[in-house]
């Protein structure tokens, strides 16, 4: 097995300044910097990871705190934090907290007690006083992803306002104004932010008594298949056109209660949705939806975690734009 001598004798330069280049901290010369990371490669070394973190004071673990990872979007999530991580030469501890503020509490205690670096989380509510307090007393750096608070904490976050707007206004575009509206429990901010986008649209297109078609507290595939039951057998031409699902695995309810009142997508219903997990692309036909995007959001999140490791009083707050992913669930009625 290699050792750093090994790559400092190949490099031709010392063994500290291999610790140098690899920490990614200290400034080294990009042609010895290159020399070094072609020794590394070469050579296959592994630093030791543990020796390491007991020498800086770190475990090279991140906590990543998620509400429910039975949720179609969380993995995708989690998927693209542990490759930033990784390139940064961090592990991330994946904590699932059955959608209980409590529990999110008491991981964050037990993950803290055996050693991290840093959390980035997915708060169960909006409230966030317990991260607030983990920062600003225990100096522990803090990331909010998908989500923001007014307190002094990081956050990385798509812009859900602004997507929900562009989803309603595409399908106003299309000739659709009997617009159904499926958004989820409304102590969550970005429902809210949703909520309000397309509120926005209809009323950027003076929609009449548009919100007798909203629906709200839908949190699920079988609340929203239910729901949207109670609206498509409402007399035909008081029943929908087209339905905004806030989160996608809403609008496979959607789907289902159209099925079963004999109509189709999108022939008869025009369906879009918000987040764009991975199984739209196959549902039939294909949804059309609005893009987080996750790569993004996981780079960014790691690259503010780091940040409030070297400077603790560090405060960074994104918000990144989606993209509209046009598929073939909305019909075109003004033709």
């Amino acid at each position: 097995m290699s050792t750093i001598k090994d790559v400092a004798k190949l490099a031709g330069v010392s063994t500290s300044t291999v610790s140098r280049t690899l920490s990614g901290r200290i400034f080294v010369e990009e042609e010895t910097r290159q020399r070094v990371l072609q020794a590394v490669e070469q050579l296959g070394y592994q630093p030791n990871i543990v020796a390491r973190g007991l020498k800086q004071g770190r475990t090279y673990t991140i906590a990543f705190l998620v509400p429910d990872i039975n949720s179609l979007f969380y993995p995708q999530i989690m998927k693209a934090l542990e490759r930033a991580a990784a390139a940064e030469g961090y592990s991330i501890l994946l904590c699932n907290n059955d959608g209980s503020s409590q529990k999110e509490q008491q991981a964050l205690e037990r993950l803290i007690a055996r050693g991290i670096d840093g959390v980035v989380c997915m708060t169960v509510a909006d409230e966030a006083n317990h991260l607030v307090q983990l920062k600003e007393k225990q100096k522990m750096p803090v990331v909010l992803i998908n989500r923001s608070v007014p307190e002094s904490l990081s956050s990385i976050t798509v812009d859900h306002e602004e997507g929900s707007y562009a989803m309603t206004r595409y399908l106003l575009e299309h000739g659709h104004r009997r617009l159904a509206g499926l958004f989820g429990n409304f102590e969550r901010q970005r429902f809210r932010d949703r909520c309000t986008g397309c509120k926005r649209a209809m009323e950027e297109f003076s929609v009449p008594d548009y919100k007798k078609n909203f629906v709200y507290d839908v949190n699920n595939v079988e609340e929203a298949y239910r729901r949207a039951l109670d609206l498509l057998r409402r007399p035909e031409e008081e029943r929908p056109t087209a339905f905004f699902a806030s989160m996608d695995v809403l609008a496979i309810g959607v789907y289902r209660a159209v099925s079963e009142c004999a109509l189709r997508v999108p022939e008869d219903i025009s369906v879009v949705g918000f987040d764009n997990i991975e199984m739209t692309q196959y549902m039939m036909p294909p949804l059309t939806t609005y893009a987080a995007p996750i790569d993004e959001l996981a780079q960014c999140s790691i690259a503010a975690l780091i940040a409030q490791m070297n400077e603790p009083d560090k405060t960074i707050r994104k918000t990144l734009p989606g993209m509209l992913v046009e598929r073939g669930s909305v019909k075109n009625i003004t033709v």
